[in-house]
């Protein structure tokens, strides 16, 4: 399966090694990193590895399943904005939809129109029958980003059973249903 996907602005791409710098700043960025969990890169080379392992490592989303966290890069002038992109978690069996972007592309609609892209993937090229994002509580625009892609509220969770946070999901039905609009 391609994942390389394109839209009107950007394209989306899996990880290379060359993407190490911009990988860095983003999970070294306070702001960014704030209700995601994960952990800063500990230097330039960590990120790297972590471009090529993703991509390369043959228990890899991308091996496994086809799908995964990919690059978003604008088509203007090839700058890296971040990620977006499909994750299969495997112990609760479901497809989560992510995004993470650097805080300089905040409010320009990257993280809208790669992520309706990635939820059109899931149901069109993946025939997902449900997809889900997992936002932080108080995460208002990841909140608002998966209400822009046309997913409602289920419930809400505590991650780790200490962080609070909502579930969003949209079927195949609802995801159809927008699209013949």
């Amino acid at each position: 399966m391609n994942l390389q996907l394109e839209t009107e602005r950007l394209f989306l791409r899996p990880f290379i090694k060359e993407d190490a710098p911009f990988l860095f700043e983003l999970n070294n960025d306070e702001e960014v990193m704030r209700y995601t969990g994960d952990v800063p890169f500990k230097d330039v080379e960590a990120a790297q590895e972590f471009a090529i392992d993703y991509s390369a490592n043959k228990n890899s989303q991308y091996r496994l399943y086809q799908m995964g966290r990919i690059a978003v890069i604008r088509k203007s002038d090839d700058a890296f904005l971040g990620w977006s992109g499909l994750k299969y978690h495997k112990s609760a069996d479901f497809v989560d939809i992510g995004y993470r972007f650097m805080k300089k592309y905040w409010g320009h609609g990257y993280a809208t129109e790669s992520g309706l892209e990635v939820v059109r993937h899931a149901f069109e090229d993946h025939q997902l029958e449900l997809l889900v994002a997992q936002v932080h509580e108080l995460n208002y625009p990841s909140q608002k980003v998966a209400q822009r892609l046309g997913m409602h509220i289920n419930h809400r969770f505590y991650w780790e059973e200490r962080e609070p946070g909502r579930h969003y999901q949209i079927d195949k039905d609802h995801y159809f249903s927008i699209v013949k609009k």
